[in-house]
């Protein structure tokens, strides 16, 4: 039944355009369709396929520009929404998909860094690198060697993940903090090592969606991805301990009885397609399967329910992030309390639909 429920959110979602999410160039709206494209390679369904054609189509002026690109502005967020277009540029040929992809890619070239090489979040977050950074700026540069360049060197990705491992990452813990700041600057971080001070499940979701995405683009190329390979196994292992009883995380991973904390979809849900397909592409034992499949079910089990005919995922953190928001002007201090009571729990978010249609295809593959 409760996978009947998912088909059926997977079908009233394509039709949610204005509700659960807007016609824009953004992440999250990459993430929603994403899950589609991997569906549309997986079945050969065409209407997953043109229902993510008709949306990126749409973003597109008469001119054969996306408007909503900014080519002097710097945000890793931007990049992410790109990584679409490969497979329409395959699969249709249109100069107009690749001037974009050859856009984005230019502007790697003078992408500010951390004195270490890692991509800045944005540029108005100098100095700083994020865990969700990973994915939406790795897979889309792999991609674009893998497809377009003819030296095909790999080891800028590579040693931006090792970065990660080396600053984001607390030894105490056995567990990522959220963000770093090479600066020490910002009033979130501690002064000595740089790193946020909670562990935020979402944002450890993104860091295993970005390792296995980028571990299955570099199969078959000629480059070592032992790296890729240890950090995922090192992630996983080290959230296991966290899982609830449920199979879900919580919102702050490590507080599992800290007042108002709750078990949270999204990050749940990206860890459990990152354990799936972790498993799938052969970087994970079989015997991960459990786990995330106990991550999706539990999920449904605890937040997918149907009401008045149409079928909600709660239990979503609807947005975290770090220092003050440059569209509301809310200060986000990353203490346990903002976590947990300073932002919105709210239904159908992108953040956590994308990944369950995303680990929902995993599921399928694997049949486990």
């Amino acid at each position: 039944m409760a996978y009947a429920l998912v088909d059926k959110l997977k079908e009233q979602y394509k039709s949610a355009e204005g509700t659960w999410y807007s016609l824009r160039w953004h992440y999250i709206e990459c993430c929603i369709m994403k899950s589609y494209l991997d569906s549309y390679e997986q079945t050969g369904n065409e209407e997953d396929y043109l229902f993510v054609k008709s949306f990126i189509d749409r973003l597109y002026n008469e001119d054969g520009i996306i408007p909503e690109i900014n080519p002097d502005y710097y945000s890793i967020d931007q990049i992410r929404m790109a990584s679409l277009l490969f497979a329409l540029y395959k699969k249709e040929n249109d100069p107009k998909y690749k001037r974009v992809l050859d856009q984005i890619y230019g502007q790697l070239d003078s992408y500010p860094r951390t004195k270490s090489g890692s991509f800045w979040h944005k540029e108005n977050y100098p100095f700083q690198v994020w865990l969700d950074g990973l994915y939406m700026g790795q897979p889309f540069y792999v991609q674009y060697i893998k497809e377009f360049v003819d030296n095909k060197d790999y080891s800028d990705t590579l040693n931006q993940f090792e970065n990660v491992r080396n600053d984001i990452y607390h030894e105490q813990k056995r567990l990522y903090s959220h963000a770093y700041d090479e600066s020490r600057e910002m009033f979130w971080c501690d002064k000595e090592t740089g790193q946020s001070p909670q562990v935020w499940g979402r944002a450890v979701g993104w860091f295993v969606m970005a390792l296995v995405d980028v571990l299955e683009l570099l199969e078959g190329e000629e480059t070592e991805t032992e790296t890729c390979q240890r950090l995922l196994k090192e992630a996983i292992d080290d959230m296991l301990p966290h899982q609830h009883s449920s199979g879900m995380w919580y919102q702050v991973v490590d507080y599992p009885n800290g007042p108002d904390n709750y078990l949270e979809s999204s990050g749940t849900l990206m860890l459990a397609y990152g354990i799936l397909k972790g498993v799938r592409l052969g970087y994970l034992s079989a015997d991960y399967a459990v786990h995330g499949k106990a991550a999706f079910d539990g999920t449904l089990q605890q937040v997918l329910r149907e009401e008045n005919g149409q079928v909600l995922l709660g239990g979503i953190c609807r947005s975290a992030g770090l220092g003050r928001n440059p569209d509301t002007g809310i200060v986000r201090d990353g203490s346990y309390e903002y976590y947990v009571k300073g932002e919105k729990v709210v239904d159908n978010n992108g953040h956590g639909v994308a990944p369950l249609l995303m680990a929902y295809n995993e599921i399928k593959l694997l049949r486990v």
